[in-house]
């Protein structure tokens, strides 16, 4: 990754712990409590190829959303709906 997509990163995980969520490299690492949702924040200009986060919300059973929305709830101040930002995964029995 070059440092400036580094920092990019850095910066967008600096943003979600400002608003009390946590960061996790590995979909594995996904500890949910009671009232808690996974949300996995992808660029998807950033993949080379398209496949791969079109199945990402499957293999860790999260919601998949592009960074505006969290671009977006911190500008607003306010936790956006995940609806406008939601990425389409492709179902299983089709990957």
């Amino acid at each position: 990754m070059s440092g400036s997509k580094r920092a990019r990163q850095n910066q967008l995980e600096w943003m979600v712990h400002l608003c009390g969520a946590s960061v996790v490299k590995e979909p594995s690492s996904f500890t949910l409590s009671k009232g808690t949702h996974a949300v996995v924040v992808v660029q998807p200009d950033a993949w080379a190829d398209n496949s791969g986060f079109h199945a990402i919300g499957q293999m860790c059973e999260a919601f998949v959303v592009t960074r505006e929305w969290v671009l977006d709830s911190v500008a607003l101040y306010q936790c956006q709906e995940l609806d406008t930002y939601l990425i389409p995964q492709i179902p299983s029995c089709c990957s």
